[in-house]
Parts: C-alpha cells; sequence; structure tokens
C-alpha cells in the first residue's frame, strides 16, 4: 500500500498547535468563568452485555456463557464544565469489566477469564476551534471501519467479536487458529494514551488527527441526516506505526432509507512491516428496520479476510442477526446465527458453526 502523507510532520504540526491553542483558550477562560462546583456536571453511566453461545467447531460443540465482547460491560463517569465564551472542558473516565470475554474463550476452556480494562481516562478542551484531548482515549481512526445504521451492530459486525475467542480444528479435532487471529475489520489503534485534535465540523465532515507512542492517526468522518429517519454514514481511518513501516486503512459506508432498509460496506487493507503477508478483507451486511417504531431490526452478513494470519488464507463467514429494542428503554435483545470457513494451502479447517442469545441493558 502506498501513500504520500509525512506522519512526522503531521505529529510534530499536532502537538505544537494543539498546545497553543490549549494554552490560549484556557488563558482566555479562566478570565471569564470560575471553575466552581456550580457549574461542574457529572454523569454515571454504563452496560452489562452477556450473551449463550453455543458452538460446533465440527469435533466438539460447547455452551459458553460470556461477555459480549461487541460491546463489552463497563462503567463511565463523565464530567463536564462551561468556560465561557462557548468553550467547556470535561473528563471521561470509564472502565470495562469482562467475565468470560467472548473473545476469549473458546470451546472447552476454562471459565472466569475475568478481565478488568482501562478504557479511557480521557479530558478534553473545547471551543470554536476544535476540540483537543489528552490521556488514553479513541484515537482518530478508531470506529472508522465500522459505521453501521442496520442497529444489529450488537449481535454481529465488521469485527465480530463476540466470538473471536472460538478456534478452527482441523480434521483430527485439533484446534489451530482462533477467529479472531483470521479476521479483522481493519480498525484504527483502537483506545490508547495520545493526544488528539478533532478540526471543527464542516457540515456532515468531521476531520481528526492522533499521535500515540506507536504512531499516527488519520481520521475522516460523513454524517448525513437525509429526513423522515434516514442518514448516510462514511468513515475512512489511516494509521502508520513510526518505528516501523507498518500502514493500514479502514473504509466503511453504511446507508438507512427512510423504509428502513439499509445497506453497509466495509473495506480494509494491511501493508505489514517486514513480513510477506499482505492481508485485505470486505464485509457486506443487509437489513432492515421493522415495526412502528422500527425496533425490530434483521440482518444479513458476509465477510471475507485474505492472509491476515498466514499467506493463501481465506477466512470467510456468513451470518443472520435480530435485534430487539424495546420502546423507550435502554434494553437490547439479540440472536445470531453464523457459519465460519477458513481455506488453507495445506488444507481446509472444519467449519465453525455458532448460535448466540443475548441482551444489553444501559443505564
Amino acid at each position: 500500500m502506498k501513500t504520500n502523507l509525512t506522519t512526522k510532520s503531521l505529529s510534530c504540526a499536532l502537538l505544537g498547535s494543539s498546545f497553543l491553542i490549549l494554552s490560549a483558550s484556557a488563558t482566555a477562560a479562566t478570565g471569564t468563568t470560575p471553575l466552581t462546583s456550580t457549574n461542574v456536571n457529572f454523569t454515571v453511566s454504563g452496560q452489562v452485555n452477556r450473551a449463550m453461545t453455543f458452538a460446533d467447531n465440527g469435533t466438539d460443540s460447547d455452551t459458553l456463557f460470556v461477555d459480549n465482547t461487541n460491546s463489552g460491560s463497563r462503567v463511565r463517569i463523565v464530567g463536564k464544565t462551561s468556560l465561557g465564551s462557548n468553550a467547556s472542558a470535561g473528563i471521561n473516565i470509564e472502565t470495562q469489566f469482562e467475565d468470560n470475554k467472548g473473545s476469549a474463550l473458546d470451546i472447552d476452556g476454562a471459565n472466569n477469564n475475568n478481565v478488568f480494562t482501562s478504557r479511557k481516562r480521557d479530558l478534553w478542551l473545547k471551543g470554536g476551534w476544535g476540540k483537543l484531548s489528552l490521556g488514553k482515549g479513541d484515537g482518530a481512526a478508531n470506529n472508522t471501519s465500522e459505521a453501521d445504521n442496520s442497529g444489529t451492530w450488537v449481535a454481529n459486525n465488521a469485527g465480530d467479536f463476540l466470538h473471536g475467542g472460538l478456534s478452527f480444528a482441523d480434521k483430527t479435532g485439533a484446534k489451530v487458529i482462533k477467529m479472531g487471529k483470521v479476521f479483522s475489520d481493519f480498525d484504527g489503534f483502537s483506545r490508547n494514551n495520545r493526544i488528539r485534535y478533532d478540526l471543527p465540523t464542516y457540515g456532515p465532515i468531521g476531520v481528526a488527527v492522533s499521535k500515540t507512542g506507536r504512531g499516527s492517526e488519520i481520521g475522516l468522518s460523513y454524517n448525513q441526516p437525509l429526513g423522515a429517519g434516514a442518514k448516510l454514514t462514511s468513515r475512512l481511518g489511516y494509521v502508520k506505526e513510526s518505528k516501523s513501516d507498518f500502514k493500514q486503512l479502514g473504509l466503511s459506508v453504511s446507508y438507512l432509507m427512510a423504509n428502513g432498509f439499509n445497506i453497509t460496506g466495509h473495506y480494509g487493507k494491511r501493508d505489514p512491516d517486514n513480513t510477506s503477508v499482505d492481508p485485505k478483507g470486505a464485509y457486506l451486511k443487509v437489513g432492515k428496520k421493522m415495526g412502528g417504531a422500527k425496533n425490530h431490526m434483521v440482518s444479513l452478513g458476509c465477510h471475507v479476510v485474505n492472509d491476515l494470519a498466514k499467506l493463501g488464507d481465506k477466512a470467510k463467514r456468513v451470518n443472520a442477526s435480530y435485534v430487539y429494542l424495546m420502546p423507550k428503554r435502554r434494553i437490547e435483545i439479540f440472536g445470531d446465527i453464523q457459519q465460519a470457513k477458513l481455506e488453507r494451502s495445506a488444507g481446509d479447517l472444519e467449519a465453525l458453526n455458532t448460535v448466540s442469545l443475548g441482551s444489553r441493558i444501559k443505564f
């Protein structure tokens, strides 16, 4: 994959301009509005997202009770204060608690693989000049491969983290490799300790850049409501490691029509450093939101990824998902049926079949 982006100069410019903006804005703000407890707002929120998965790898089968890693169980504290002159500052502290993490638990695997994760420890400053974030949080390219207006993302998506811990088996029944190693949505560096700058939005267009110890990220987004509930969402993310030639590009587009029909597409490509593997993948989902409140959502998905773990690999999966969103509630009930296959030059592995049922409750 070729690129003309100079990430080193981008990072230097980002750091210099961001700190100048931060200093100037903070000075102006503190001269107008005192920072007192009377104008600070705190919100506590979170979710619990659990699933039951029946899995069969062609030799063994098991029923797993997992935390749905598509959107894991978590709790967050968000604080915000006004600084005057249309400026504000805030914090975001988010911690994830996953008991039997779906992206790690396998057939006949040990239960209670409890995972405690610091998702975000972030502070930010926002004004007419944009938004500056410092700490652990979303990189500029995070979620750029995951645009999805289907309403079934919690059940299955381009990443399919719910089933990532399950292993493909060979003809003898031996486990060979986990799904999470051969499938990818080619998203950004996820959440990391970084400095990030979001430019002021221009209509439906958003632009963000970030720098972390690992490298640099750029994210572009387009979010356009089209009336009567219809909308078009598109995202593009690019990442480059600072100490290697690793580069990655991810693109996702999702279109929701007023009648509830929707179509989502994704493409990603990675150029690793000093390897013979050149992975790429594509994902397609078609769905429909039904009912008077459009709270019954169904979708069909297909995902193909080539050469992610090994040259010559071709991983394919197809699935059907359903999500019911309770009206005026923050409760989702979901189901998913999927078959995944891995073709290898040395011989195809057994098909991996799953049926999952679960629920996510937000508070």
